[in-house]
């Protein structure tokens, strides 16, 4: 219980000093407008930046619900499903936003195997990883998501052409508001919190998430589930 209690108080915490930075500038942003003699090209531009750390807090309040939720949620109900379909739609979604950032998404996607899973939770993985791939990879660069078996595991990996992630921050990219980079995460919109989300639910589906990465080459985010195979007659 003690354990418990730590922990919340901790989240509470951090939560609370990740929320003070937007209110923070927003709060000094209206202040400059209220309170000095500006002109109107400045007060656009003050609001447009009061308009971007209110996406930033929508943001962020919506993945702490998330976090939250996974965290409190009892198990669902799994089906059998195959893991493909949800991959391809999850690259279809994307596909817009990498065009635009200039990046590929290959898939392979043909060794297929059922797992016993929450479909949704497994949209979510899907998505916020292929996001991390396409968000912090470099103009020109690639996606590539892949299916696997080894054994009784059913293995995905994400694999991507970006910036990389150093020695040092590898170990704590899946801890609640880290930030490799706090300066470009914030600038892509980042909270800290998706890959905290993704942890919980693999975890949940009884997964595991492993990654390696080299600054200046990329990442490869390996999520394992045990694959439910059907006993024929």
């Amino acid at each position: 219980l003690q354990t418990s209690e730590n922990k919340r108080r901790q989240f509470v915490s951090d939560a609370s000093h990740e929320l003070k930075t937007p209110l923070a500038s927003i709060k000094l942003l209206t202040d400059s407008i209220l309170q000095n003699d500006v002109d109107m090209p400045t007060v656009r531009e003050f609001v447009g930046d009061i308009g971007r750390e209110a996406d930033r807090l929508n943001t962020m309040s919506q993945k702490l619900l998330s976090l939250s939720r996974v965290e409190s949620q009892q198990d669902g109900d799994c089906e059998i499903i195959y893991l493909s379909p949800t991959l391809q739609r999850v690259a279809r979604m994307l596909r817009g936003i990498a065009e635009k950032s200039q990046v590929s998404i290959e898939l392979d996607l043909k060794n297929d195997s059922p797992v016993l899973f929450l479909e949704d939770d497994l949209y979510q993985i899907a998505f916020n990883l292929a996001e991390n791939g396409i968000k912090y990879n470099v103009p020109g660069g690639k996606l590539s998501i892949s299916l696997s078996r080894e054994e009784d595991n059913a293995i995905i990996r994400f694999s991507d052409t970006g910036v990389g992630i150093p020695e040092d921050a590898v170990a704590h990219v899946f801890e609640r508001f880290y930030r490799v980079d706090k300066a470009r995460s914030r600038n892509s919109g980042g909270s800290g919190l998706g890959l905290a989300i993704v942890r919980n639910l693999v975890e949940r589906n009884q997964g595991r998430i492993h990654v390696e990465s080299a600054v200046g080459q990329g990442s490869v985010f390996t999520v394992t589930f045990p694959v439910f195979d059907m006993e024929e007659e």
